[in-house]
């Protein structure tokens, strides 16, 4: 399944797409070089009712998750602790195993 991968700066100001058909490299490389200090979004999308969203910063507002599945959404309850956190969430999106419900609580 294609995957769209985006990035959101500086509070939904600036809008980057990564790439229309990503890749886990892709993935992985994004979340690396992003400047977590200041505030981002990274969404990865198979269409605009069916998307993942990682974000925050490292500082005030700190980290978040949140997902819409068949246009109904839920957010992360317990905060992500990493960016490595972040990333793994991503991942488990992107290979379509699940695991980034069954190992955060969503609602």
């Amino acid at each position: 399944m294609k995957m769209e991968l985006m990035v959101l700066s500086n509070y939904g100001a600036e809008e980057k797409i990564i790439s229309d058909s990503t890749s886990l490299s892709q993935i992985k490389e994004t979340m690396k070089e992003i400047d977590w200090n200041t505030f981002n979004q990274v969404i990865l999308s198979t269409d605009n009712s069916n998307w993942i969203e990682v974000g925050g910063n490292l500082n005030e507002d700190g980290l978040s998750s949140m997902y819409e599945e068949n246009g109904k959404q839920f957010v992360i309850n317990e905060p992500p602790s990493s960016i490595d956190h972040m990333t793994e969430i991503l991942i488990s999106y992107f290979n379509g195993d699940g695991n980034f419900k069954k190992d955060n609580n969503f609602e």
